[in-house]
């Protein structure tokens, strides 16, 4: 029997989730919800991405938003990260958080974000998408 090869276009995306990347306990996870929008918690370990990325081979979502940390730098690994999460999503955003009261963001570090994921394709945006993710629309 002949196998069928599905393409990226032929795979049902479905649902909304959001996901932060190695962020520390000054920042409280999960943010509110909607309803509709599945919080698959934050990437810390070779483990947790794993089977996030297990998940979404056989559950892809429509939309996907990956919340950052741009204190942080914009590693290599970080990034090939962020591009196989959004190669799994029909559409993906990265939500770059503000600085906890009292820290001051680094511009410098920020632009090397935005160079980054300018190069990666991705959109992002300092502010939440969560009506993004909940109507696929801003």
């Amino acid at each position: 029997m002949p196998q069928i090869r599905l393409d990226q276009d032929d795979v049902r995306h479905e649902g909304a989730l959001i996901v932060g990347l190695e962020l520390d306990d000054q920042r409280p996870w999960p943010p509110a919800l909607p309803a509709s929008v599945t919080d698959a918690g934050v990437l810390d370990s070779r483990e947790s991405r794993r089977r996030l990325l297990e998940q979404m081979s056989h559950f892809p979502p429509a939309r996907l938003a990956v919340a950052c940390d741009p204190q942080r730098s914009p590693d290599r690994g970080s990034l090939a990260l962020l591009a196989e999460l959004a190669r799994s999503a029909a559409a993906t955003r990265i939500w770059l958080l503000l600085p906890p009261p009292g820290q001051q963001l680094d511009a410098e570090r920020l632009d090397d974000w935005h160079q980054a994921l300018d190069r990666l394709g991705l959109a992002y945006a300092d502010t939440p998408p969560l009506h993004w993710l909940e109507h696929g629309h801003d």
